[in-house]
C-alpha cells in the first residue's frame, strides 16, 4: 500500500468549512496543518480522497502515541485494562484529578483530526455514493467515542456553515447516528451488488478491509448492534433499540474472527511505546480476574514480570506512582504487544455477548437458552481468536478472590461480588455476560468503560487514592468512578452559548465527572 504523509489534509474547497469548524474547537492552526511530505496538488483525485481515509480510520483507536496515551490509556484505564504509571506532577486520570488541558485532549484530537477530512470528502462527493457512505460509517464510529466520553456533542449541525455549532442531546445524537448507519449500509449494499468482482479504486487506502465493502457493512451493523444494546435499558427508547437490533442482526454482523476489524500500527504500536517509556502497565483488576479464572488467554494479554515471572498488574490511582516502581517490567506485567501489533476496532466475540445480553433481556428472541448459547460462543470465539485451547473454562466454578501486591500491601484489595464462568452456577447472568465480554474485548478500554457505566459490571478495583476533591473534574465516588469528562475549556470559550445550552438542557446534571450520561446506570 502507498504511504502518504499529508502536509494539509484540508483541501482548498474545504477551507471555509474548516475555518468555521475552528471556531467551534478554538484550534484552527492544529486543524489546518499536519506533518507532511506530500501536498494534495501533487496527487491524483483518488489519492487525494483515499489518503484522508487512512487518517480518519486511525481515529477508531488512536494510533499516534501521544493521542493514544491521552485517550486509550489515560481515559481508557477507566475500563479496567490498564494503569498509567508516570507521576505527571500528581495530576492523573487514575487518581481522578487530571488537569483541565488533559480533559480537553480526547475531544480536540478526535474532532480536529476527523472533521476537516470528512468535510473534504463530503464536498468532493456531493454527499452521495459509496465513498461518502464509507466516510459516514467512520464518522459514526469516531463521534460515538467522543459522545461516550463527554455526552451531548455537535453532530447534526456540523458542516452547515455556522461559526458556533449547536449540540445534539444523547438520544437525538444516537438516533441521527443510527440513521447515518442505515443510509450507509443501504448505499454500500447496492454498491457491493452492482460491483461484484470489480476492483475498488480506493482499496489500497482501506487499512482495515482492503476495499471489501461487504465487511464494512458487517462492521456498520455491528456498530449499530452495539449502540442499540447500549441504549435499550433506557425505557423511553427500548422499543426503538429493539428495532435497531433486529435491523443490525438481519443485515449481517461480525460473527467470524476473519471479519474482525484491525488496522496496522504506524509506525509503532502505542501501547508498546508507552510500556517502553515506563508509562503503562496492566491493571491489577485484569490480572486478578485472569489469574483467578486460570484464563488460557492470559499470556496473550500480558507479560509476566521479569523478576518473578508472574502475572501481576498495577492498582489504578496510586498518587505517588513512579516509573521506577509501578512502571517497572521487573515488578509488574506489561501489555503483551510488540512494536508491530495491530490496533483493534471490533471483535466477533463482542457480537455474541451483545446478542447474549439482548436475548437475556428479551430484546431479541430466544430467552435464557439463547443467552447461554451466545455467551458460550462468545467465549469460545475469543479463545479461537488468540489460538488457545479452551479446556474446561466454560464449566469453571472458580471465583477470583482479589489482588495482592508483593511490593506494597497498601495496594491489596479483594473482590466483593464476582461471578463464576459456568453459566448454570449463580443467578446473575447479566454479570456473567458483561464480565466475560469485558475480558474478551481487551484492550478496548473506552468500550469497557461504557459497559461499566451502563451496567455496573464487571466489578473493578477502586482507585487506591481518590484525589478528586482537589481536581478539575469534581468530586468522584470511588466505586462509581468517573462517569464522563467535562467539556473542553476551549469549547466553552469559543462555542460558549451552545455549551451552556447543552449543560442546562441536555446533560442532566452539572458539567462534572460525576454526571451520568443518558444511557448510563443511575444508581
Amino acid at each position: 500500500m502507498k504511504r502518504f504523509n499529508i502536509i494539509k489534509t484540508v483541501s482548498v474547497a474545504a477551507f471555509t468549512t474548516t475555518l468555521l469548524f475552528a471556531s467551534c474547537t478554538g484550534n484552527f492552526d492544529e486543524l489546518n496543518t499536519h506533518p507532511t511530505d506530500v501536498y494534495p496538488e501533487d496527487m491524483t483525485p483518488t489519492e487525494r480522497v483515499g489518503t484522508l481515509f487512512v487518517a480518519m480510520t486511525r481515529l477508531l483507536n488512536a494510533c499516534q502515541e501521544n493521542n493514544s496515551q491521552h485517550t486509550e490509556q489515560m481515559v481508557g484505564q477507566y475500563g479496567g485494562y490498564f494503569a498509567t504509571t508516570a507521576p505527571w506532577n500528581g495530576t492523573n486520570f487514575g487518581t481522578f484529578n487530571p488537569s483541565a488541558d488533559w480533559v480537553d485532549v480526547p475531544y480536540k484530537d478526535m474532532f480536529t483530526e476527523f472533521y476537516p477530512n470528512f468535510q473534504t470528502i463530503k464536498e468532493s462527493t456531493g454527499g452521495t455514493g459509496y465513498i461518502y457512505a464509507w466516510a459516514s460509517i467512520l464518522r459514526v464510529g469516531v463521534m460515538l467515542r467522543v459522545a461516550d466520553i463527554y455526552g451531548p456533542i455537535p453532530y447534526s449541525e456540523m458542516g452547515k456553515g455556522e461559526f458556533q455549532v449547536a449540540y445534539d442531546d444523547v438520544k437525538t445524537l444516537y438516533h441521527n447516528m443510527f440513521d447515518d448507519l442505515t443510509r450507509s449500509i443501504n448505499v454500500l449494499s447496492a454498491f457491493v451488488q452492482e460491483n461484484e468482482g470489480k476492483e475498488v479504486p480506493v482499496a489500497e487506502y482501506d487499512i482495515i478491509y482492503n476495499g471489501d465493502f461487504s465487511k464494512w457493512i458487517k462492521y456498520a451493523n455491528s456498530l449499530k448492534l452495539r449502540m442499540a444494546v447500549r441504549i435499550a435499558s433506557n425505557t423511553e427508547d427500548t422499543e426503538y433499540a429493539k428495532q435497531m437490533m433486529a435491523e443490525a442482526i438481519d443485515g449481517g454482523v461480525i460473527e467470524s474472527n476473519d471479519d474482525n476489524a484491525f488496522f496496522p500500527s504506524m509506525p509503532y504500536n502505542p501501547f508498546w511505546i508507552a510500556s517502553d517509556w515506563g508509562d503503562l502497565a496492566i491493571n491489577a483488576t485484569l490480572s486478578a480476574y485472569m489469574n483467578g479464572y486460570n484464563d488460557p488467554r492470559i499470556s496473550k494479554y500480558m507479560n509476566t514480570s521479569t523478576s518473578y515471572r508472574e502475572y501481576r498488574g498495577v492498582r489504578m490511582g496510586i498518587k505517588d506512582t513512579s516509573k521506577s516502581v509501578e512502571g517497572s517490567a521487573a515488578r509488574y506485567s506489561k501489555p503483551a504487544v510488540t512494536d508491530a501489533s495491530p490496533m483493534p476496532v471490533f471483535y466477533a466475540a463482542e457480537t455474541y455477548f451483545l446478542k447474549a445480553e439482548a436475548a437475556l433481556q428479551g430484546w431479541i428472541a430466544g430467552g435464557t437458552a439463547a443467552a447461554k448459547s451466545y455467551y458460550e460462543q462468545g467465549i469460545q470465539i475469543s479463545m479461537n481468536q488468540y489460538g488457545v485451547e479452551i479446556g474446561d473454562y466454560l464449566s469453571s466454578t472458580v471465583v477470583p478472590q482479589g489482588y495482592t501486591d508483593r511490593w506494597n500491601s497498601q495496594n491489596n484489595i479483594s473482590f466483593t461480588d464476582v461471578p463464576t464462568v459456568a453459566w448454570e452456577n449463580g443467578s446473575n447472568k447479566l454479570q456473567k455476560i458483561i464480565t466475560q465480554k469485558w475480558i474478551a474485548n481487551y484492550p478496548l478500554g473506552i468500550e469497557a468503560w461504557c459497559d461499566y457505566r451502563r451496567t455496573g459490571y464487571p466489578e473493578l478495583f477502586t482507585a487506591r487514592d481518590n484525589l478528586s476533591s482537589v481536581g478539575y473534574i469534581g468530586d468522584i465516588d470511588s466505586k462509581r468512578m468517573v462517569r464522563r469528562l467535562p467539556y473542553p475549556t476551549t469549547e466553552k470559550s469559543s462555542n460558549s452559548a451552545n455549551v451552556e445550552a447543552a449543560i442546562a438542557t441536555m446533560l442532566g446534571g452539572p458539567d462534572t465527572g460525576a454526571t451520568d450520561l443518558w444511557w448510563a446506570k443511575k444508581n
